[in-house]
């Protein structure tokens, strides 16, 4: 079952040429970090943020450390600006990572940790001393300058931590999931310094983050990996509307996934006979046809629920899908909610906490419905199961 809609249907693979604003702070030219590791091809417009989102944050360390010159290229080309810097060594390439595996000095208080890699490179020390100023001023640390690492809260650390990294003046500043130790508090702290300081330094940032919501707090292009493979990088609203594959609307919008078959193809949407018992309707992805086995994505909160006895179907041609409410949990914002079909399939629906009144109790008969511009008809494929 498909609620109409009369918003128009485009083809989520159709793509259009568009010319950068500003030039590329960093380009990743075909770059392979592993053996065993598909080329990554990525442009960063300086100025910009860009967070890469995935399921292995090993992989993904991986892939900062090669940048930064840690570990060694395997295939393809970095370019800081238009200048090739694959082959410089790591501090050379005007590239700055900060990660938890690179922790502070325990022996040296905040001032000096911040002005290391400076004195490291035998920079007067009073040039030294006004650069770290301006450092512990621009990251909030005043009153700290003092004190060694053991006295500092996690948040503290790694607001040396990143000062130490912009001492350096980098082109571009790289981010191995930092957020992932702080608590929630903290880390919308942070991510709100990382927007000042992009302003206010002209900063190009990438972030590789393991949590969704640290993803999606600065706001800019996100690019989900699944393992080491770049699968779509774009904006938050089109990773959601117009994901690019299965993995993509599972991993970034947490969508329900449903096999089934098509129907029909008429612009653009398909009409899908689910397996779980019922039609649907959603957007055709390129090169899915008539006939075609598919998997349907749809994001929990596209879903509509329906108690009662009624039918929403409209004839016998068209049953509506069918389940029971097999639970159903206040969260505050939102009621999640899970129907369990005939064959067992389950899928979540996330709803407003006013129809809470309205959820009744687990076992209750439910039909289930969403427009069919809010979910997305792919072709199945053997290796997603």
């Amino acid at each position: 079952m498909t609620i109409r809609s009369t918003s128009s249907h485009l083809s989520i693979n159709r793509k259009a040429a568009t010319r950068p604003a500003q030039p590329p702070a960093m380009t990743l030219d075909g770059v392979r970090a592993g053996i065993n590791y598909l080329p990554v091809d990525l442009t960063i417009i300086k100025g910009t943020t860009v967070t890469a989102f995935g399921n292995s944050s090993d992989a993904l360390s991986r892939l900062l450390d090669t940048i930064a010159g840690f570990y060694p290229l395997l295939g393809g080309r970095i370019l800081i600006g238009s200048e090739d810097v694959s082959t410089l060594r790591a501090g050379k390439r005007g590239i700055a990572l900060v990660s938890t595996r690179d922790p502070l000095f325990d022996h040296l208080d905040v001032r000096e940790n911040i002005g290391f890699s400076r004195r490291a490179a035998g920079i007067d020390r009073s040039e030294i001393r006004a650069e770290t100023g301006r450092m512990i001023a621009l990251l909030g640390l005043d009153g700290l300058d003092g004190r060694k690492p053991e006295a500092l809260t996690s948040e503290q650390k790694l607001r040396v931590s990143l000062a130490r990294a912009l001492m350096t003046a980098p082109a571009v500043l790289l981010l191995d999931d930092p957020l992932s130790r702080l608590d929630a508090h903290s880390a919308q702290k942070i991510s709100s310094l990382l927007a000042t300081l992009s302003r206010a330094l002209d900063l190009t940032i990438f972030h590789a983050v393991s949590r969704r919501e640290d993803a999606l707090r600065p706001g800019g292009p996100v690019a989900v990996f699944q393992n080491a493979v770049l699968l779509q990088c774009a904006d938050a609203a089109r990773l959601y509307e117009h994901p690019a594959s299965p993995e993509v609307a599972i991993a970034f919008g947490e969508a329900n996934a449903l096999t089934g078959q098509v129907l029909e193809i008429s612009d653009d949407v398909a009409r899908v006979h689910l397996a779980c018992g019922g039609v649907a309707e959603a957007v055709a992805t390129e090169n899915l046809k008539e006939g075609d086995e598919c998997l349907v994505c749809v994001r929990p909160d596209r879903v509509a629920p329906f108690f009662g006895t009624q039918s929403l179907g409209m004839d016998d041609d068209l049953p509506p899908l069918q389940g029971t409410l097999a639970h159903s949990l206040h969260l505050g914002d939102h009621i999640r909610m899970r129907v369990r079909f005939a064959d067992g399939t389950e899928i979540e629906l996330r709803r407003p906490p006013l129809q809470a009144r309205q959820i009744p109790k687990t076992g209750a008969p439910v039909q289930v419905a969403w427009p069919a511009a809010h979910a997305t008809a792919f072709p199945l494929r053997t290796d997603l199961y």
